[in-house]
This record gives structure tokens, C-alpha cells and sequence, in this order.
């Protein structure tokens, strides 16, 4: 069955549909959660995900592809993991304590010093996916493949259905291409 037939077949509930699905989806949802949430509850995200797609699916617009649903998904949430964990961590008391002669180098030092480490570089990784659009499919499918889903280079050119040295040569010209687009901005 195509993905267009097996989101038609779990819409109507078959539940073997929408596992299969979710084998051709998990790893590059795992992908996602990983770049967004490094090791942090990725087989809860994962789970979340898939369920809400599940239960979601009616509102699927079948004139479009699963993989950019699953992914917006996906990434709101590792956004929502990210803030409750922002949450959970305002919530432990690390407030110092401060009397009217402390100066303004040690007030600053104090108050603006903090930083949220889980939410650091979250806006450029979101931009993986716009720079990717930039590509043309099979750049991007190579470069999704081997970095996304974590597939190894054999595995991509059998797929592919090419040699091994042309998916080697596809990445590194895809690189050089994205590289090129990010010094352009």
C-alpha cells in the first residue's frame, strides 16, 4: 500500500495501517526529538507523536505528504517537553538573596546571568527544515536519510538504487550547497 492508502485504511481504524505508519516514521521522528531534545524523554515524545497523529488523523489533509504533519507534530512537542522542564526548573528556588547595598556588578552578575540551556540553538534547528526546502528532492532525501533517519551510506544507495561513491558524492555537494545558502544570510 501507498501512504496515501494507509492513512485512508487508519483513518477507517485498521490498526495495522497505521503501524506500518509508524514503522516507516519512528526513526525520523526520533531524529527530530533527538536534534530538539537531545537524549531528554525521546521515547515519551515519540509516543505522544504517534498517539496524537493517530488520534488526529481525521483532520489530515490527504492532498498532502505525512512527513511535514508528523514532523510539526513532532517538533510542538518537543517545544511543549522543552517548557515543562523550563517550568519544572523555575519552580526549584535557586533565588539569592538581596540587600540594598549589593552593587549593580553584582546585581547583573545575579539576575541577567541566567540562561534557559534548554531552549539554546532550538530556533536553529527548526531552521534545518526551511534550509532543506532549499534543496532539490533527491538532495534532501540523501541528506534526510543519512542524518535525519540515521541510515548508513549502503543502506541509502540500495534504496536509491545507485552506486555507493554517488550517495558519498550527493551528501557532500548537498553540504556544500546548504553551506553556501547559510553564508548568502
Amino acid at each position: 500500500m501507498d501512504e496515501t492508502e494507509l492513512i485512508a485504511a487508519a483513518r477507517l481504524g485498521n490498526e495495522d495501517a497505521f503501524a506500518e505508519l509508524y514503522r516507516q516514521h519512528i526513526r525520523y521522528v526520533r531524529a527530530i526529538g533527538r536534534s530538539i531534545l537531545r537524549k531528554n524523554d525521546l521515547d515519551d515524545m515519540c509516543q505522544d507523536t504517534f498517539l496524537r497523529a493517530f488520534t488526529r488523523l481525521h483532520t489530515f489533509d490527504v492532498s498532502l505528504r505525512f512527513r511535514p504533519w508528523i514532523t510539526r507534530i513532532a517538533i510542538n512537542r518537543c517545544l511543549l517537553i522543552l517548557r515543562q522542564g523550563r517550568q519544572a526548573s523555575n519552580g526549584d528556588s535557586h533565588l539569592v538573596q538581596m540587600d540594598a547595598e549589593m552593587t549593580d556588578e553584582a546585581f547583573d552578575r545575579f539576575v541577567f546571568a541566567s540562561a534557559d540551556s534548554q531552549l539554546e540553538g532550538v530556533s536553529a534547528r527548526l531552521d534545518l527544515d526551511r534550509l532543506l526546502q532549499m534543496l532539490k528532492p533527491t538532495e534532501r532525501q540523501v541528506l534526510e536519510m543519512a542524518y535525519l533517519e540515521g541510515a548508513p551510506y549502503m543502506e541509502i544507495a540500495t534504496v536509491l538504487g545507485v552506486p555507493l561513491t554517488t550517495v558519498r558524492a550527493k551528501i557532500h555537494a548537498s553540504k556544500i550547497k546548504l553551506r553556501n545558502k547559510c553564508d548568502e544570510k
